[in-house]
């Protein structure tokens, strides 16, 4: 699987004692599990849970879907809250828990899992994004930092910028030509470019 987005999230059927089960699926990212996507055994809805080891669970973190695809979009939006919220100790424990698991199994002398193919989560983004090259400004408590839109949807964008230090976690993007302003939260970085999505 290629993923030109870091934080992308991807779905791995899940098998249970070597028996992959229909319609039930584990969330990964960055290797370990961040949730779960299920068809409910006695009734036709889904159920979608967004969990990170360490992190305390809400009522918002997991629901019921009217099917797979609305699964998916309803944990997006989800991860979308929650992955800005995660800390580098965060991420290091779930992955240290994950392996501890693993490492568990085989102490018990289970079989070593074979990894099911992972898939890209279907609907990756709430709404489509479409390839723009556009000049725009991050704006905030008196700073600006140039930027360029690479790509946006009506809920959010991905910005290239010379260095996203400087780039707060919360602030407004004012596209030039047409001045459309939108007021943005940071949802993922790289060295550089900055996903943000609108609020």
């Amino acid at each position: 699987m290629t993923i030109d987005d870091p934080d992308a999230i991807a779905l791995r059927p899940t098998a249970i004692g070597g028996v992959r089960q229909e319609n039930n699926f584990e969330v990964v990212w960055r290797g370990f599990s961040v949730g779960r996507i299920m068809k409910q055994a006695d009734g036709p809805h889904w159920w979608w849970a967004c969990t990170v080891y360490g992190l305390p669970a809400t009522a918002n973190d997991r629901g019921q879907a009217i099917n797979y695809k609305d699964c998916q979009v309803r944990f997006r939006l989800a991860w979308t809250r929650i992955r800005p919220t995660l800390t580098e100790e965060t991420i290091q424990a779930a992955m240290q828990h994950a392996q501890a698991l693993l490492e568990q199994e085989a102490a018990k002398g289970a079989a070593p899992k074979v990894p099911a193919p992972l898939q890209v989560l279907e609907n990756h983004r709430a709404a489509p994004r479409h390839r723009v090259l556009k000049a725009g400004s991050i704006e905030f408590n008196g700073g600006v930092v140039d930027c360029t839109v690479r790509n946006v949807s009506d809920t959010g964008a991905a910005l290239e910028v010379a260095s996203p230090t400087g780039v707060p976690e919360s602030f407004w993007l004012v596209l030039q030509g047409d001045h459309t302003r939108r007021y943005c939260r940071v949802a993922w970085r790289t060295n550089k470019r900055v996903g943000v999505a609108f609020d």
